[in-house]
């Protein structure tokens, strides 16, 4: 059975962890009676929250922190999977390990999104892609050593240079060949990058790569705003008794509350 969760952060870089810790509570008793199973956490610095203590709140609201975002440990430091500089490509890692760290105590999953990098102009794509190959069996390596899954996710080729199809990071995934490196299918990547006529017929032979979904409508907001067809979407795996979550990873417009409460209401009465 589908499972449902929303992406936020916990600020957790410039608050103590009473803020931190009452972020998290406030978001659970949000979103627990508008059907979330889960959480998934933006997160820059997962070692500075007091792990424990927001196990004891999940556990308390019988609530799941499914995966933990990576992208910004590219946008605020810099540091990248497919970087030029090798020491820039090892600080990637070493950040890595540190949301695998915190993964493996809250049973979550990490994801390999923004963090590979974009393409810099003193090297080439088919280094950087090497690079990528390399760091990302290195993260591989740590995430089997702590039991824990990564998630790559395709992401279309105005936010990044590499892997943008879903075909191209499949490719990889056997390359790597890992059973600890799933895919993440993101609705709005695919609806800019994959085929609008083959894309539902061939989602069907992706399904044993997947282990976590995004959702948002082409217009980069809430479900149902736009034009993606989710119902098509979101069947394929319903049918094929996906046990993953689906988590909305939008533009919070109007709010955060507003795009939480009519996500949730909109998947129900489509699903």
């Amino acid at each position: 059975m589908m499972k449902l969760s929303i992406v936020s952060g916990l600020k957790e870089s410039k608050s103590n962890q009473e803020k931190i810790n009452e972020r998290f509570k406030n978001l659970c008793d949000l979103l627990k009676p508008l059907n979330f199973k889960g959480i998934e956490l933006s997160l820059l610095e997962p070692e500075k929250i007091d792990v424990n203590k927001l196990i004891e709140i999940k556990n308390s609201y019988d609530m799941e922190i499914p995966a933990l975002g990576t992208g910004s440990t590219y946008l605020r430091f810099g540091y990248s999977l497919g970087h030029v500089e090798e020491n820039t490509r090892i600080k990637a890692i070493e950040r890595l390990e540190k949301y695998i760290d915190f993964a493996r105590e809250v049973q979550s999953k990490v994801i390999i999104g923004l963090i590979r990098g974009r393409y810099s102009s003193q090297s080439s794509p088919k280094k950087e892609k090497l690079n990528i190959i390399h760091s990302l069996k290195e993260c591989c390596r740590i995430a089997e050593n702590n039991n824990v899954e990564l998630l790559f996710e395709p992401i279309n080729r105005f936010e990044i240079d590499s892997y943008n199809t879903i075909s191209e990071s499949i490719e990889l995934l056997e390359e790597i060949g890992s059973d600890n490196l799933k895919l993440l299918i993101d609705s709005f990547h695919t609806y800019l990058e994959e085929d609008p006529i083959f894309i539902w017929e061939d989602m069907k032979d992706i399904i044993p790569y997947v282990a976590h979904l995004h959702l948002s409508d082409d217009n980069r907001r809430a479900p149902g705003t736009g034009h993606f067809d989710f119902k098509s979407f979101l069947n394929i795996f319903k049918e094929s008794e996906f046990k993953g979550f689906a988590s909305i990873e939008s533009i919070m417009k109007p709010s955060f509350e507003d795009v939480a409460k009519e996500s949730s209401e909109y998947l129900k009465r489509i699903l």
